[in-house]
């Protein structure tokens, strides 16, 4: 299959007097080509370089409980020639078991405007990113600077400046990164600290902006949706007021209230974070997070509030789900928790609950199926019986499975190469089906909305299952968006077109928006993906994967801060789902007794007052409107 290179961002710099800077990040096919930068910011004139980067310079590496390495390595087609390389054995850890620093070597004193810049990439990595986190040591206690960025595939410059707090030690400064979450190979490349002195303007220093087509404020794409989405997700409703006598009520107050929504707003949760006691806090949910129980309240408001179903972040994968099953150390807590609160409490509140996942195409990915690599009889036999047991068990609250998970997948051993064809995914299909007919079975992969490489190989499983009789109830996307892969809406668009003349159901499973520090960004084109996404008929439902800083996967993607403040994103998610598209009206009936409103689809009360009487009943709003009439007696 010929390879579809997609570059759907436009990169962009300050605008300083009549200079536009521009940079195009250097994009990676897949296959180890590279398509070399056209341009790149470069320092203005004025500033002294106080540091020294490059093979003859020192450097520092230092690792702990992993086996990693740092050396030079050559880079060709980038406006430097060399980059540093760290490489380990480990795909995720502590971020401070790999550590690099470099030393500074020139003077900055109190008031100092400094700019900083450098490059970073991860390569093999796919297009998902990890967290890197710098920061710049005026001595061996205070921190002058600090930045926490994504670090991609691809070749992406990071500029930043900052103003220095107080007189940096020559002997111990340095600029410092922590790069154990980084991944099994990241590389810096043209790092660069310059010292403009105390009177330089900050603001008129370059510092690397991401832009993308579509954004404008009048996008006519943005306009042509909102009216579609005016015509496809809303009904007429009719209320019809009567007497005890059956007469028509004149000038009756007539609420319409919405209770639920038709489309589904969802987001991928922790079970401890919901369903844990209060004794059981603070509670160590996964790595090195600790949660507090006034934490955890906010967490489940918020879950209570603005979301109808959840996806389970870790518990009903594979290799988690048999721990939970097991008399292993906390795992017997964990699993009381799940079972005796986390899932009354969603049941309670009328939240559904999703499973993720039952199959994971790359056979090598997690360690209890990467043990059947070569031996497919082996490992049909164990997924058979894991979906014997998970599949009966949890009929009782699982609504929606994510039944193939990275269906398309990535390297050497994903089934359709470890069974010898796609058939499996088809009999996979079948007996998920068998073993759970009350639930909706779903696809799902990852680079079809951004970067957009698998979009192909997408289309064709998804005719070959249509083909086999087991075409999937929903196909999902995982979309996750980061500043290399701001797909432009109206691409975003035309590949919804495309995907649903093979599926009629599609939703997002796993959204999110990761624009660095950029949070101006991340709320424009977070609002754009929703807009856009809402705006399609074929889609049912938008589920985002984390809203709080502090337990999201990528925690400058998030909705709210670790502190609980609302980020811009979040307050565009809010009025999107509160206010935007939910409807709550207070009308008065006509002369003949009747009242109309245009409302979305969904579930309401309405309710009716008129001279001390009253009456309210419950009423579902699907395309084809409704009319309801209401007796005061």
């Amino acid at each position: 299959m010929p390879l579809q290179c997609v570059l759907p961002v436009r990169f962009s710099w300050m605008v300083i007097g009549p200079i536009l800077l521009t940079l195009s990040s250097l994009v990676t096919t897949g296959f180890g080509d590279e398509v070399p930068v056209q341009n790149a910011i470069v320092a203005p004139d004025g500033g002294d370089d106080v540091m020294s980067f490059g093979p003859e310079h020192p450097i520092e590496f230092e690792s702990e409980n992993v086996e990693a390495s740092g050396d030079w390595v050559s880079v060709k087609g980038m406006p430097f020639a060399q980059a540093y390389s760290i490489e380990s054995d480990t795909r995720f850890s502590n971020r401070k078991n790999m550590r690099v620093r470099i030393p500074i070597d020139g003077p900055v004193a109190k008031g100092d405007v400094v700019l900083l810049s450098f490059w970073m990439r991860r390569p093999g990595a796919g297009g998902q990113p990890n967290a890197a986190y710098l920061s710049i040591n005026a001595d061996s206690k205070s921190q002058a600077f600090k930045y926490y960025l994504s670090a991609y595939s691809d070749w992406t410059q990071h500029v930043r400046s900052f103003q220095a707090k107080a007189e940096f030690d020559p002997s111990q400064s340095g600029l410092r990164f922590q790069l154990g979450e980084a991944g099994q190979r990241v590389q810096i490349a043209g790092v660069q600290l310059v010292n403009y002195g105390p009177d330089r303007d900050i603001t008129s220093l370059p510092k690397s902006t991401v832009d993308y087509q579509g954004r404008d404020k009048d996008a006519e794409w943005r306009k042509e949706a909102l009216a579609r989405i005016e015509k496809i997700r809303k009904g007429d409703l009719t209320v019809s007021v009567v007497d005890s006598d059956g007469k028509p009520v004149s000038d009756a107050q007539v609420h319409i209230a919405m209770t639920q929504h038709a489309f589904g707003f969802g987001n991928a949760v922790n079970s401890e974070v919901l369903g844990a006691d209060e004794i059981d806090f603070p509670i160590n949910p996964k790595r090195q997070i600790v949660v507090a129980w006034d934490e955890a309240q906010k967490y489940r408001q918020i879950v209570q509030r603005y979301f109808d179903r959840v996806t389970f972040e870790s518990e009903l994968r594979p290799h988690v789900w048999k721990l939970l099953k097991s008399e292993k150390g906390g795992w017997v807590r964990k699993n009381r928790i799940f079972t005796d609160s986390t899932i009354p409490w969603l049941m309670q509140n009328n939240i559904a609950a999703r499973g993720h996942y039952i199959a994971w195409a790359p056979m090598d990915f997690n360690s209890v199926e990467k043990e059947f690599v070569g031996n497919p009889e082996g490992h049909r036999a164990w997924l058979w019986e894991h979906m014997g047991d998970v599949l009966p068990e949890t009929a009782s609250y699982v609504t929606e499975w994510d039944t193939i998970n990275h269906i398309i997948g990535w390297g050497k051993h994903t089934y359709d190469k470890e069974y010898g064809g796609r058939q499996i995914y088809a009999e996979i299909m079948a007996e998920a089906r068998r073993l759970a007919p009350q639930a909706t079975h779903a696809i799902n992969e990852g680079m079809v909305l951004p970067n957009g490489y698998k979009r192909e190989p997408y289309k064709e499983i998804i005719r070959f299952l249509n083909d086999q009789g087991q075409a999937p109830d929903i196909v999902g996307f995982m979309a996750h968006f980061g500043l290399s892969t701001l797909t432009p809406p109206e691409e975003l668009l035309q590949v919804y077109d495309e995907f649903a003349e093979i599926a009629p159901r599609l939703q997002l499973s796993e959204f999110d928006v990761e624009a660095g520090q950029d949070e101006e960004l991340q709320a424009d084109y977070y609002r754009d993906v929703m807009i856009a996404t809402f705006s399609h008929p074929n889609f049912v439902a938008i589920v985002q994967w984390g809203f709080w800083e502090k337990m999201h996967w990528k925690p400058a993607a998030a909705l709210w801060r670790a502190d609980w403040s609302i980020k811009p994103a979040g307050e565009v998610f809010v009025d999107l789902v509160t206010n935007q598209w939910w409807t709550d009206e207070t009308v008065r009936t006509d002369a003949s007794g009747e009242c109309e409103v245009r409302g979305f689809h969904g579930d309401y009360t309405v309710s009716v007052e008129h001279e001390g009487k009253a009456v309210s009943v419950a009423v579902t709003l699907a395309a084809d409107g409704n009319e309801v009439r209401l007796q005061l007696k």
